[in-house]
């Protein structure tokens, strides 16, 4: 008998579903539905511990199996502290069962206390397809390491590193000259330490990346990792496309300038509050904004001193950004991650009151002054 619907009709709504437990039952309701189903269920994998590892290493060879590994896109890796298993996945799930994962996630990996074998890295150059790597939640025993693991993947465009950080710095002078270089062109890293970003970005100084990284955003963890977040700033010049950056540890001897950025369309500025939020005009002021489009602000204001110190100084802010310079500007948008109390203000009139601190801004270019997710006073 002929199927009511055509079989694109299945497959689109199919697409459209986003519960696992639905897909499950999509997949086991006929034939027609089966391929749509198991697609998109493999599309987005995590592993999740020693015991479901040990159980995909039990069907990986069963030809249905087999080919629904093939669909696998995304997929998330988190290590098991009780029983470590991340450091096999690679030796026995070859290229030819991942084909297609462009995204792949480590998570929780102890390898500041177990050090990858060789043979991890050997294996992991075979998978051409990565493209995005993201490494979260772990600890190496080196940055010699994290540098291995980020190498291997020979196609490597785009690096997320959240909550990593490594026992031992070594030095630029150490570096292997015959090792393979990224060619990044995005960069978002998060560390767990301090001292994190020095020996990454002196790293990175020393790549191809320098020729293609356009978006990066660095969180540092103290003073001391500006002047080398500036180094990489002048060099990337007008590479530099999408830049986010903090204020927290800025002071007047030790602050970040962009000037060299003439190409920058998006830029965040995270950490503003009472005491750093002297530094943003300065940092808006050297700007060559004839590209910028979108700025993003992030503000911090606990009390109503904490308001009135900010209400001062963006009067300078507002004029800066009305400047003809800034005529490219299409959108401001204003997170508020902390506000005062609601004995002191509602969050609707604060955000009235911040739209009102730049009424000329708000005439030409969209506006947006929310509090952050959940925030409440």
């Amino acid at each position: 008998m002929p199927a009511a619907l055509p079989q694109d009709v299945f497959e689109r709504v199919i697409d459209l579903i986003t519960d696992r437990e639905t897909l499950c039952s999509c997949a086991l309701t006929c034939r027609q539905w089966l391929p749509a189903s198991r697609y998109n269920l493999f599309y987005r994998t995590s592993i999740a511990g020693r015991t479901a590892f040990d159980a995909l290493v039990s069907i990986r060879s069963a030809p249905h199996i087999a080919s629904a590994l093939e669909n696998i896109h995304s997929l998330q890796l988190w290590e098991d502290k009780e029983r470590p298993w991340l450091h096999l996945f690679p030796l026995i799930f070859s290229p030819r069962y991942l084909r297609r994962t462009f995204f792949l996630t480590l998570g929780e990996y102890i390898w500041d206390t177990y050090p990858l074998p060789r043979s991890f890295f050997l294996v992991c150059t075979q998978f051409d397809s990565v493209t995005t790597l993201k490494l979260s939640d772990g600890n190496f025993y080196s940055f010699s390491e994290f540098r291995k693991v980020v190498c291997a993947f020979k196609r490597l465009s785009r690096l997320f590193v959240d909550n990593v950080g490594w026992r031992i710095s070594s030095r630029c002078t150490q570096y292997s000259s015959s090792s393979p270089l990224p060619h990044l062109q995005l960069l978002w890293f998060n560390p767990a330490r301090k001292g994190a970003a020095e020996p990454l970005i002196e790293w990175l100084l020393r790549t191809p990346s320098m020729g293609t990284l356009s978006d990066v955003q660095i969180r540092e963890e103290d003073g001391n990792d500006l002047p080398a977040i500036q180094s990489l700033a002048n060099r990337l010049g007008s590479n530099l496309v999408h830049f986010q950056l903090s204020l927290r540890f800025w002071t007047r001897d030790n602050r970040v300038g962009l000037s060299n950025n003439p190409s920058l369309r998006t830029l965040h500025i995270r950490d503003i509050d009472a005491e750093s939020g002297q530094y943003l005009p300065y940092l808006l002021g050297q700007l060559s904004p004839s590209n910028l489009m979108h700025l993003t602000l992030y503000l911090r204001i606990p009390g109503l001193a904490e308001l009135e110190t900010l209400k001062a100084l963006w009067a300078e802010v507002a004029g800066i950004l009305s400047r003809d310079d800034f005529l490219p500007l299409q959108m401001v948008t204003i997170w508020l991650l902390k506000v005062p109390p609601s004995s002191v203000t509602t969050i609707p009139n604060l955000v009235d009151e911040i739209r009102n601190w730049m009424p000329v801004l708000d005439a030409r270019s969209v506006l947006r002054v929310t509090p952050w997710m959940f925030l409440a006073n």
